[in-house]
């Protein structure tokens, strides 16, 4: 049986209390296990419906962290490039969002999407780009909420996307994952904050 079996089994026969948070570091130590792998069972546990989307959160950050280590270790020029452009594009649709979020809000998060896509995008697994995407998706509605009630973050979100990308062209992997980290939290603080 494999990691994924495994897990999914141990969920399925109450070996987790319902609503319990699955830590990352307490998984890699009860299975004997690598952080990848983990992150691909739990992602398709998530999809199933058998890992709490409150779960996500936690999730996505995992990813992108995981997803940008790679990156740094396995880009190239052509990925720098294709992440230059790709904050050169947001960056300026995030000046349109200033001036009008309504108009530009669907361009805007598209933008979004491929700049966080871009940062990930040379780590060297399709699955792990998949499983990003549709937690990316999964958020979209609180996107939307947040910008109704509160509007666009202009400067702040504008200064958090300029400190990752330029960790990344740095080659920092520290400061690059920890600014992610950041921006990330910060918004699902947000986000979940207007749920409740």
């Amino acid at each position: 049986m494999n990691l994924y079996e495994t897990l999914r089994t141990d969920i399925l026969q109450g070996e987790f209390e319902p609503g319990s948070k699955l830590r990352m570091e307490s998984l890699k130590s009860r299975y004997n296990s690598g952080v990848n792998v983990l992150r691909e069972s739990l992602a398709r546990l998530s999809i199933e419906g058998l890992v709490d989307s409150e779960d996500q959160k936690g999730f996505r950050i995992l990813l992108e962290c995981e997803g940008i280590r790679l990156s740094l270790q396995q880009g190239g020029v052509e990925w720098e490039s294709n992440l230059v452009a790709a904050h050169h594009k947001l960056r300026y649709m995030e000046g349109k969002m200033r001036e009008d979020q309504e108009t530009y809000f669907h361009a805007w998060h598209q933008c979004d999407y491929e700049f966080h896509a871009a940062l990930i995008a040379a780590c060297g697994s399709e699955l792990h780009q998949h499983y990003h995407k549709q937690i990316y998706d999964q958020f979209r509605q609180y996107v939307v909420t947040e910008l109704k009630q509160q509007g666009f973050r202009g400067v702040d979100i504008v200064d958090e996307h300029e400190k990752i990308v330029g960790a990344a062209l740095a080659g920092d992997i520290d400061f690059c994952t920890q600014h992610i980290r950041t921006h990330l939290e910060s918004f699902y603080q947000r986000a979940l904050s207007h749920r409740s």
